[in-house]
């Protein structure tokens, strides 16, 4: 399977509900205000399954959008006619729009400009939930401290 293929397989549907789920499941995952070991617990419990969750698809996320950018990267290099490096440079760009798309793509071809900014934005999407998660392990760090602090002096 050619890395086109493999990136015209993914589900982009579930790519886009995933983004929605991790969005939401982010939001609603608060540092709990009130510092006691209960809430701390659940807290630490819920945050290391949704990043561990979430660092998978980051990975999967990350190597598409490698993917494709070094497709469209070998593809605008590649040489075309032209009488200069302006003309063969057009000839580039319009082939990464009109690209040959396999059998099983509903149509000709693809345009893998499209493809570059869909794969960026399951990325950005993915390393932004990563950072917040990793935010609030250190929002949960400053708490587990002052629980301390409380603690010894009371």
């Amino acid at each position: 399977m050619s890395v086109l293929e493999r990136l015209l397989s993914e589900d982009f549907q579930a790519w886009d509900k995933l983004m929605i789920y991790y969005e939401e499941k982010n939001k609603n995952l608060r540092i709990p205000s009130e510092n006691t070991l209960e809430t701390l617990h659940y807290f630490n419990i819920a945050l290391n399954e949704l990043y561990t969750e979430a660092s998978y698809d980051f990975a999967r996320a990350r190597r598409n959008k490698d993917a494709i950018e070094r497709l469209l990267e070998s593809t605008l290099k590649d040489y075309y006619k032209g009488s200069n490096d302006l003309a063969r440079k057009a000839g580039g760009i319009q082939y990464a729009r009109s690209y040959p798309a396999p059998d099983f793509w509903p149509h000709e071809t693809v345009n893998l400009f499209d493809l570059e900014d869909l794969f960026r934005h399951y990325y950005y999407t993915m390393e932004s939930t990563i950072k917040t998660l990793e935010q609030k392990a250190s929002g949960k760090i400053t708490n587990n401290s002052l629980l301390r602090i409380e603690q010894k002096i009371m």
